[in-house]
C-alpha cells in the first residue's frame, strides 16, 4: 500500500507539468465534416468568413479562392467589366468569368451601336439608316420614330407603312390622321 502512493504523488506531478504545455488541436471525423460543411456553404455562398473558419489550410486556401472567384465573376458581369475575370487565380475560373461576362459586354456594345445607329437617323432624318440595327423590334422603333413625326407634319398616313411593324404602322396612322 505504501509504494502506491509514491507512484500516484509521481504521476499527478507528471500530468499537472504536462497541462501547462498547450494541446495540439487534433483533427477528427467531426472536424472534417464541419471543415466540409464551411467548404460548401463559403463555395456556394461566395463567402470566405465561412471559409476562414475551416481547419484543414488546403482546403481554407480553396475555398477562399474560389468564393473570391465567385464574387469577382458576379462584379464583372453585373458591370460588363472582364478585366476583372483577370484577377481570379484560379485559371477554370478565370475563364467562367470571362465567358458568363463576354455576352453582357457584347450586349453594352450592340445597344452603343444601335443608339448611335438611331441617333444618326434621328438626326438626318433618314429612316433607312435604321435598317443597320439587327433587332427588328428595335429597327421598327427606329424607324417610328422618324416617320410617325413626319407622317403627323404631313398629315400623310401612307408614309407609316415604311416603319415595317403592323402595330408600331397602325397607331403611327391614327396619330398621322388626326
Amino acid at each position: 500500500m505504501k509504494k502506491l502512493i509514491p507512484i500516484f504523488l509521481v504521476l499527478s506531478v507528471f500530468v499537472g507539468c504536462n497541462s501547462a504545455v498547450p494541446e495540439k488541436t487534433l483533427s477528427t471525423a467531426g472536424d472534417s465534416a464541419l471543415d466540409q460543411k464551411f467548404y460548401d456553404q463559403g463555395v456556394m455562398g461566395n463567402d470566405v468568413t465561412l471559409c476562414a473558419q475551416i481547419l484543414n489550410e488546403g482546403m481554407k486556401a480553396e475555398c477562399t479562392s474560389i468564393a473570391n472567384a465567385g464574387t469577382i465573376t458576379a462584379q464583372a458581369v453585373i458591370s460588363g467589366d472582364l478585366a476583372l475575370c483577370k484577377k481570379i487565380d484560379l485559371p477554370r475560373y478565370r475563364t467562367a468569368c470571362e465567358t458568363q461576362t463576354q455576352p453582357v459586354v457584347d450586349a453594352k456594345q450592340a445597344d452603343a451601336d444601335r443608339e448611335k445607329i438611331a441617333q444618326a437617323a434621328q438626326e438626318k432624318q433618314d429612316p433607312k439608316l435604321c435598317d443597320q440595327i439587327k433587332d427588328a423590334n428595335q429597327k421598327a422603333t427606329c424607324k417610328y420614330n422618324i416617320i410617325a413625326n413626319k407622317a403627323l407634319e404631313e398629315k400623310n398616313p401612307s408614309l407609316c407603312i415604311q416603319i415595317g411593324n403592323k402595330v408600331m404602322e397602325d397607331e403611327c396612322k391614327s396619330f398621322a390622321t388626326k
